[in-house]
This record gives structure tokens, C-alpha cells and sequence, in this order.
């Protein structure tokens, strides 16, 4: 019995995960002031903060560089970053395109 609770418990592990993020990324606005993420643009990446200039940062996402305005960079309440695009196909995954044009929000995890 204790086994069928355990695989039970890891199973809906992710759904939980899933549920978390949700929660807590909803909250978020980008610098025009609609929401950065839903379920479907926001993708895990490798992300750093370079530079603060006056009403952008300079941030690397996955090796590449973009600036992105300050009020779409937000500290992720996670230790993984999340590159939140436009939804149009351009650039979505696979492509994943990382530019101006297509970032909605960053979430840079800190200490992660």
C-alpha cells in the first residue's frame, strides 16, 4: 500500500510543479504592462543580467544578448530563469527566437 501512495506522490509531482509556477508567474507584468507568461511561452532558460542601463537591461539568454526593457525583467521566485515570448510562431520553440521583438518577460533566477 505504501508503494501505490509513493508512485502516486511522484505522478502528480509535476502537475503540482506545474500548478506552482503557474501561481506564482500569473502575478507578473511586462513594461507594457500585459501579463509575461501562460502555460505555453514560457521556456526554461540560462539567463544572466549584464548591464543596467537607464530604461533597459542588457541580459544574456541562452549565449545571447538582448535588451530588454526594465519593466519586463523580473527576479524568478524559482532557482530556474524563464524567457517568456510572444506567442507567434516566429518565435516560439523550436526556434525560440531571442530578441526584442520577441520577449515579453524574463524571469533571471538568482543564487540558483
Amino acid at each position: 500500500m505504501r508503494h501505490i501512495v509513493l508512485v502516486g506522490a511522484i505522478l502528480a509531482l509535476p502537475a503540482i510543479l506545474w500548478a506552482r509556477h503557474g501561481h506564482w508567474i500569473d502575478h507578473y507584468r511586462s513594461a507594457s504592462g500585459g501579463a509575461c507568461c501562460g502555460v505555453r511561452d514560457c521556456i526554461p532558460v540560462m539567463a544572466r543580467l549584464v548591464e543596467e542601463r537607464e530604461a533597459v537591461w542588457l541580459v544574456e539568454v541562452n549565449g545571447q544578448r538582448v535588451e530588454l526593457p526594465k519593466g519586463s525583467v523580473h527576479i524568478s521566485e524559482e532557482p530556474r530563469a524563464y524567457w517568456c515570448h510572444q506567442g507567434h510562431a516566429a518565435c516560439s520553440p523550436p526556434q525560440l527566437e531571442i530578441s526584442p521583438a520577441c520577449g515579453r518577460c524574463l524571469f533571471v533566477a538568482v543564487g540558483g
